[in-house]
């Protein structure tokens, strides 16, 4: 059975049991289709996995007096209060981070404007040549494309995670009510192909550029300063190798 031809069933089977709420449910399964595909299965595959439409559309039937399930579910509720603070913690930390990247990309590229531009405001950065400073400066743009990048899809990551992590709560609620259980959305994050492939020559090709510039810039500082400690050199730490 091919994707179309399950979501036309189940929508017809959705239709057939009066479920108020059928595009919201064919949008899920249709997302799930999508996440499945992208991870390299078939729509036959995926289809086959999910189970006949039939059934599944007998599940979001209304819940009847007599099938509620008290105990299991206040059991269900304290247990994902504890889940969901602990998970809380873990998502400030995890945001938490993604700042911290953000302000190091920030960091990255306001030094690599000094050094190629030669500012040096209240000799922050040690000093060095100019073109020393500018080779640099093209490894440190390198850097920050490379982290933006990074940032990027971080930020993916955890908006995926955090759906991933509300589809359990809600899946959890479900079945402790009786109630049908919607498709897991996956923790990666699902960016679209070309962004993918685009994320990934951006990181590949600054990552390449900065170990390039990187080590040109430590090779022409070594041949400026005619030694190979260039920093003691220049007294980057109070030794200037005259003694």
């Amino acid at each position: 059975m091919t994707k179309n031809e399950f979501l036309d069933k189940l929508e017809s089977e959705l239709k057939k049991n009066g479920i108020e709420d059928a595009a919201d449910i064919l949008g899920e399964y249709e997302e799930h289709f999508a996440f499945k595909l992208a991870d390299g299965f078939t729509e036959e595959e995926i289809a086959s996995k999910l189970g006949k439409p039939a059934e599944l559309a007998a599940q979001f039937e209304n819940e009847k007096p007599g099938e509620k399930r008290g105990g299991r579910k206040f059991t269900t509720v304290i247990g994902l209060i504890i889940t969901d603070f602990f998970a809380l913690i873990c998502f400030v930390l995890l945001w938490a981070w993604e700042v911290i990247m953000a302000a190091a990309t920030v960091g990255f590229g306001a030094l690599a404007a000094c050094l190629i531009c030669g500012l040096n405001y209240r000799s922050l950065i040690p000093p060095m040549p100019y073109w020393c400073g500018a080779i640099f400066g093209l490894s440190f743009i390198a850097l920050t494309i490379l982290a933006a990048v990074g940032c990027i899809y971080f930020a993916a990551y955890l908006r995926q995670l955090m759906r991933s992590f509300a589809r359990f709560n809600h899946n959890a609620m479900a079945s402790a009510s009786g109630r049908p259980v919607l498709p897991p959305v996956p923790t990666y994050p699902q960016l679209p192909a070309k962004m993918r492939r685009t994320l990934r020559q951006f990181a590949l090709v600054s990552l390449a550029a900065f170990a390039v510039c990187f080590v040109l810039g430590m090779i022409v500082s070594m041949l400026s300063a005619h030694a190979l400690g260039f920093w003691h050199a220049w007294g980057w730490f109070g030794y200037t190798g005259l003694n």
